[in-house]
């Protein structure tokens, strides 16, 4: 049976989803926002040297890495943070399951409404933008 093709991550600029595989890969790649050479990125997994290689070639080619070459070596810096990629997938999966991502028609389901009032979507927007001045704070 042919595997279904998976809907690309329309929040991160239409990339593909990363492979649980890759996943493993860029969590490492994520702890070192520097840089990661590609020896010690082979030395944490346990595939043959080809594999690994391939792995890393499919990220790059997916747009979540950056990949330079420094003699032998190559060198891989995110170009997506894991908590955009979190974002997306989460994005993704609220578009799949209530066909839109909206927070507010979000919030409204979870409170068992169709929808709210304007006064509680300014609330909303407003404890949003509270948050994220926090975390730019931070």
């Amino acid at each position: 049976m042919a595997r279904k093709a998976e809907e690309p991550l329309e929040y991160l600029g239409g990339r593909k989803r990363l492979s649980a595989t890759e996943l493993e890969f860029m969590k490492m790649i994520w702890e070192h926002p520097e840089g990661i050479s590609s020896e010690v990125i082979y030395e944490h997994f346990p595939q043959a040297r080809g594999t690994k290689s391939t792995i890393l070639y499919n990220i790059s080619e997916k747009g979540y890495v950056e990949n330079r070459q420094k003699g032998r070596h190559h060198f891989y810096t995110a170009l997506v943070t894991q908590a955009e990629y979190e974002k997306a997938l989460i994005r993704q999966q609220l578009t799949q399951t209530f066909g839109n991502s909206s927070f507010e028609r979000l919030v409204a389901a979870f409170c068992g409404k169709q929808e709210l009032t304007e006064k509680q979507i300014r609330k909303i927007q407003n404890l949003l933008k509270e948050l994220e001045d926090d975390v730019e704070d931070q």
